[in-house]
């Protein structure tokens, strides 16, 4: 038993000690964990569901307030026994008096109040109540949509750090190759000193090169796991930058073309923008409460009494009485014409700022989009460089092995064509995030 046991021991300290393979993720996947493990995402939909509260709140304003209150009063000694004296007086001119007065006296009454005017106060609140939760909602779709931008952004990062980081260890593994030749070729004396020292100092680059590589590639990795909301040591393996696939995304956005201010856009439906346009309403309804309150206030009351006597319980003995209160308000130390002014002021100011932010979110619109064009155009040009640089390479490499290309041609050509591989996969990256920005710029609202 004890030899069994020991054997399970191992084995299962052999497995703890094998690292566990990476999950693979998919940008779908990211997406889908950030919208539900995200921080800015829980906010926003706790704040979505406060403002739900809050506009069933001010729609209970204007219910009915039922309340049941009960009042317990003890009178002095001296005071009782004059009151008592003085029953005990009247009782005898007439038997059926009823005492009215007692040591410990309970009175008893539920009241109802029914608004009906204060000012359209109640009304201006279920407004407001309204807009907040509009607003609200519209945030959770615009911060919704950021996060997905957010997830993009790194997502791609990370693949473009990844495949950077490949292209540098086959320049690191290049330079060496060929280092290794240049001192064979040395060694015979078919190489000069300086083609040697020329792949050293190649090889040392590259190396450089590769550090920086995995420390962009690592840092990548961390970002994407900080947007998603897990551990930012999560390990992660996405799939390959499809050089190839991003054509089918070229094509689809020939018809977005980048022609400046000359090219109208909408951008009034996009959730950002409404969102900013019901702060503007909320602030004008702040203003119209503040107004409302120079009118008068109309309420309708009903009172049910028992009548006081010596016990807490209700008895028969009751009463009822109901009717309207109206209160005019005639001064009240400024306090409403100071307020309109501040609520009147308040709603420009947020006027200015929806139209400020307006301009700047057009600006950015147009801007992705003219980005989205140049990136398309970029990818198309670096393919280019990679086809003319990887056939100027085999030349060279050919006539190399003829004896007729000098070391610095070759390396010159090899340089090239790595800084075009490189150059292709920072475009094919920029042109997925410059597509993801303009989606979400051009965003409507979800109805």
């Amino acid at each position: 038993m004890g030899k069994r046991t020991a054997a399970l021991l191992v084995m299962f300290f052999l497995m703890a000690a094998v690292p566990v393979a990476a999950e693979e993720l998919t940008l779908e996947k990211a997406i889908e964990l950030a919208l539900r493990q995200s921080r800015a995402m829980r906010q926003v939909q706790y704040e979505r569901a406060a403002a739900d509260w809050g506009l069933a709140n001010s729609i209970s304003n204007y219910l009915p307030r039922v309340s049941y209150n009960t009042t317990w009063s003890r009178l002095d000694e001296d005071t009782f026994s004059d009151a008592e004296a003085a029953f005990e007086l009247q009782k005898q001119f007439n038997p059926d008096a009823k005492q009215s007065v007692f040591e410990d006296s309970y009175s008893s009454a539920v009241s109802v109040v029914q608004p009906i005017f204060n000012g359209a106060a109640e009304i201006a609140a279920i407004r407001a109540g309204a807009f907040t939760r509009k607003n609200a909602h519209l945030g959770e779709q615009n911060t919704r949509m950021n996060v997905a931008l957010e997830v993009k952004q790194a997502y791609y990062g990370v693949t473009t750090a990844r495949e950077l980081k490949v292209v540098a260890r086959e320049a690191l593994s290049l330079a060496q190759e060929s280092l290794r030749l240049q001192r064979a070729r040395y060694e015979v004396g078919s190489a000069t000193k300086s083609d040697v020292l020329r792949w050293e100092a190649e090889a040392a680059k590259a190396e450089g090169g590769v550090a920086e590589a995995e420390n962009a590639h690592a840092q990548a990795l961390m970002q994407l796991a900080r947007i998603i909301g897990g551990p930012v040591n999560q390990r992660w393996e996405l799939p390959s930058l499809d050089t190839n696939a991003v054509t089918v995304e070229i094509e689809k956005t020939k018809g977005i073309e980048g022609v400046g201010i000359d090219d109208p856009l909408s951008i009034n439906n996009h959730p950002a923008v409404r969102q900013t346009a019901g702060t503007v309403k909320l602030a004008g309804v702040e203003a119209e409460a503040q107004i409302g309150g120079l009118f008068p206030n109309v309420n309708f009351f009903y009172n049910y009494n028992w009548l006081t006597n010596d016990t807490i319980e209700p008895d028969e003995d009751t009463s009822w009485n109901m009717g309207i209160t109206v209160e005019i308000p005639l001064f009240q130390g400024l306090r409403r014409v100071t307020g309109i002014g501040k609520t009147v002021r308040a709603r420009q100011q947020a006027s200015m700022a929806a139209d400020q932010f307006n301009r700047t979110f057009l600006q950015r619109a147009y801007a992705s989009k003219l980005n989205l064009r140049s990136a398309r155009l970029r990818v198309m040009s670096a393919r280019k460089a990679v086809q003319s640089s990887q056939a100027n390479l085999e030349i060279v490499e050919s006539r190399a092995g003829l004896g007729m290309a000098t070391n610095l041609e070759l390396l010159d050509a090899r340089i090239a064509y790595l800084q075009a591989r490189s150059d292709l996969i920072s475009a094919i990256s920029d042109f997925y995030v410059a597509l993801a920005d303009w989606e979400y710029a051009s965003a409507q609202t979800e109805d």
